[in-house]
C-alpha cells in the first residue's frame, strides 16, 4: 500500500511519533534506536515508547521474520497507524520496503511519507459534539483521556547551505538529501546568482555545480575564495568530470573538496560530517552502521 502523499507540510515544532519495532534481533534494534535518538532534531522524531500507555503511531518490521510479519497482522496497521517494512527481498502484503543493506535517508523518508499520510487523515476527522478529542492528536477516539504527548520544538537551524546548480534534478537530489540534517539550505540555478546569495547571506557550505549557463563554477569558486566576506564559506565542487586535471582545476579555484556526479550517498554523508559541524555526529553514526 505505497501512498502517494501531499506535499502538506507538518505543524510548526517537531512531532514525536511512537515507532513500535517487531522482529529484529537485539543487535539491529539498538541501532535503529540509536538512530532515531540521533536524528531528534527532524521535524518528525521517531522514538520507542516511554511508557506502556503509549499508543503505536507507526510500526517498523523486520520482512525477513515470518513471525514479525505474523506479529503485524495482529496490530492491524492502517492508515492512521501504517507500517514501514525492512528486509532483503519484496513481501506482498501492501506497505513500503527499505532493502538491506539500510539506506537511512530512504528509510526515514518511508517513515516521513507514512505518517504524513497518517496525519492528513487524523485532520480529516471531525470532533464528536461530547469529545475533546479533535482528530489530530489521538489515533483513535477512545485516547481522548490520555495525557498529550509531549511537543519537542523544533530548533532553529544552526547553518546555512547554498546548493548551486542549473539541473532541476539535482536541486532535488540535494533537497532530499540535506532534509533529515535541518539546515537552512538556499538554492541557485546560476554563478551569477550565487555570488549575489553569497555576499548577501553566511554560508556555511556551498555545493557548487562547476558546468553552468554564464560563469562555470571555478570562476564562481574562485570569486568566493577570494572575498572576505564568503572566504571562510566551505566550497564542494560538483562535477561529472572526475579526472585528476579537472581535479587539479578545482584545488587551483580553492575548492575545500570535489564530488563526481552521480554524487553517492556515502561521499555527501562524509562531506557533511567534515564540513557542517551541527550535522557531524548524525552523519558519522549513519556511515558506521
Amino acid at each position: 500500500m505505497s501512498q502517494a502523499v501531499p506535499s502538506a507540510k507538518p505543524e510548526t515544532g517537531s512531532r514525536r511519533f511512537i515507532v513500535e519495532m517487531l522482529g529484529f534481533p537485539d543487535a539491529e534494534k539498538t541501532m535503529l534506536a540509536t538512530t532515531f535518538r540521533l536524528t531528534s532534531r527532524r521535524a518528525f522524531f521517531y522514538t520507542e515508547a516511554s511508557a506502556p500507555e503509549e499508543r503505536t503511531d507507526i510500526y517498523l518490521v523486520n520482512a525477513d521474520n515470518p513471525q514479525a510479519l505474523a506479529q503485524l497482522q495482529t496490530r492491524s496497521p492502517n492508515v492512521h497507524a501504517p507500517a514501514v517494512l525492512i528486509g532483503r527481498g519484496p513481501v506482498a502484503i501492501g506497505w513500503p520496503l527499505v532493502e538491506k543493506p539500510i539506506h537511512w535517508m530512504r528509510l526515514f523518508e518511508q517513515l516521513d511519507n507514512g505518517m504524513q499520510a497518517a496525519l492528513l487523515e487524523r485532520a480529516r476527522r471531525q470532533p464528536a459534539s461530547d469529545s475533546q478529542w479533535d482528530g489530530r492528536t489521538y489515533r483513535r477516539a477512545i485516547d481522548k483521556d490520555l495525557a498529550p504527548a509531549p511537543v519537542y520544538m523544533e530548533q532553529k537551524p544552526t547553518e546555512s547551505v547554498l546548493v548551486v546548480d542549473d539541473s532541476a534534478t539535482v536541486r532535488a537530489f540535494m533537497r532530499v538529501k540535506l532534509a533529515p540534517f535541518r539546515f537552512d539550505v538556499d538554492y541557485a540555478e546560476s554563478g551569477e546568482a550565487a555570488i549575489d546569495m553569497a555576499q548577501a547571506k553566511s554560508y556555511t557550505c556551498i555545493f557548487l555545480d562547476i558546468l553552468m549557463p554564464g560563469i562555470d563554477g571555478y570562476q564562481v569558486c574562485k570569486r568566493i575564495k577570494s572575498s572576505p566576506a564568503t572566504k571562510e564559506a566551505a566550497v564542494v565542487m560538483l562535477s561529472s568530470k572526475s579526472s585528476a586535471f579537472d581535479k587539479f582545476r578545482g584545488n587551483w579555484a580553492g575548492c575545500d573538496a570535489y564530488l563526481g556526479k552521480p554524487v553517492s550517498e556515502d561521499e555527501l554523508l562524509a562531506t557533511i560530517a567534515r564540513f557542517l559541524p551541527s550535522a557531524r555526529r548524525v552523519a558519522q553514526a549513519i556511515l558506521e552502521r
